[in-house]
């Protein structure tokens, strides 16, 4: 150790040796050394360079720290919206089978109307809810298949009308009960049920937009830990109504 002198230590021990040493041998030990860097260790710059160098590696840990901490909240917030949409797509898919159904289990199949009016206020209800989620989802994939999803209900929209179903301005279906409830039965049934109908047509377009959910979250790797992400089949609308 150098002695405090002054507050700084005196590294004049290490040319000690050089004193002591025969003529022969005192230039190679002097070559040996190099003043400048004796010279900054002697005046306190060499100490400073090293607390800045590992001030600056402290502040690089902490700035990519930051950084992934960053990264995670924003892919844990990505995969709860994907996982939500994908959700929503299941709600709405299941709410048309049930519309499609024949057979005993039809809605249709008593003529009951407040258990279709039942049926088609869901099936409002979960439109809604799928439309408003995609479209502020992040993925410009699931946008663009809510578009499409909007467009083909508003295809429908006179024959919505005649039974009380109104699109607002921000394509939310709106469902008056009363002019529902006088509305023909076999038009509504027209409209809900069959291969060609807007609730098969609807399905197809909810199964699209939950894949489209799970293709999303597959590329970005966001996977919840109990690996709830399930891809939709569209041989799950047909096994209900067969």
């Amino acid at each position: 150790m150098g002695i405090n002198i002054n507050g700084r230590q005196d590294y004049s021990f290490l040319f000690s040796s050089l004193n002591n040493s025969k003529n022969g041998n005192s230039n190679n030990l002097l070559n040996s050394i190099n003043l400048s860097d004796y010279n900054s260790i002697k005046s306190g710059t060499y100490g400073k360079l090293l607390k800045q160098y590992y001030k600056k590696e402290e502040a690089d840990v902490k700035d990519t720290t930051s950084k992934n901490n960053v990264t995670n909240k924003k892919e844990a917030s990505e995969s709860k919206e994907l996982k939500q949409i994908q959700t929503d797509a299941n709600a709405l898919r299941d709410t048309t089978s049930k519309l499609m159904q024949r057979g005993s289990k039809s809605v249709f199949g008593s003529d009951n109307m407040e258990k279709v009016y039942s049926a088609v206020s869901e099936f409002a209800k979960n439109y809604n809810t799928l439309i408003e989620e995609g479209i502020d989802s992040g993925s410009k994939n699931i946008i663009r298949g809510t578009e499409g999803l909007i467009d083909l209900v508003n295809d429908y929209e006179k024959e919505l009308n005649g039974m009380g179903i109104t699109i607002d301005k921000n394509n939310q279906l709106v469902v008056d009960k009363d002019t529902f409830m006088k509305s023909d039965i076999e038009d509504v049934k027209k409209l809900f049920q069959g291969n060609n109908s807007l609730s098969y047509l609807t399905s197809m377009r909810a199964v699209s937009i939950g894949n489209t959910a799970y293709s999303e979250s597959n590329k970005s790797s966001l996977y919840t830990g109990d690996g709830s992400y399930n891809a939709l089949s569209t041989g799950d609308i047909f096994n209900s109504i067969i």
